[in-house]
């Protein structure tokens, strides 16, 4: 048994397998946020580029995706929030991706925004949330921001 890279605890065949090898399609925006993490841990930039919006795509992204994979070793995803948008087909989601590269542990945290678009879910683009040095630590370490994450 193979659990699934993004964390969800569930086998990897029955959780994002699915959907990186485009047997099916991420229902939900958290479904497509996590498989776009097992994307980078697995090194698969063609789910990556399939998966963005069709508006932030451009000559090149594959070749830099790939590039860019480089050496990181990916620790784990914490997933912190879910939220709709303004429209029904927009949707929020954010979380912390814990790696280390060249020695060095750190993480992206980011608030990612979710297009629905003929029944199909896309990753648009993200920001950082805004937290304080002294919050909770989002990836559930229960640290503070600044002792952990920040």
């Amino acid at each position: 048994m193979r659990l699934c890279p993004c964390d969800s605890g569930i086998e990897y065949n029955l959780c994002c397998q699915p959907y990186l090898n485009a047997s099916q399609h991420p229902a939900q925006p958290v479904q497509l946020m996590r498989s776009r993490y097992t994307a980078f841990v697995l090194h698969n930039a063609d789910y990556l580029v399939n998966s963005w919006h069709s508006s932030r795509r451009y000559p090149g992204l594959i070749s830099e995706l790939s590039e860019g994979f480089g050496s990181a070793e990916w620790l784990g995803l914490t997933i912190f929030e879910e939220t709709c948008g303004k429209e029904d087909n927009e949707a929020y989601v954010s979380f912390v991706a814990r790696f280390q590269e060249s020695g060095n542990l750190t993480a992206i945290i980011e608030r990612s925004r979710f297009l629905k678009e003929n029944d199909r879910w896309y990753y648009v683009d993200g920001i950082r949330p805004s937290l304080g040095r002294n919050d909770a630590c989002p990836c559930g370490s229960g640290k503070k921001f600044k002792k952990c994450c920040g």
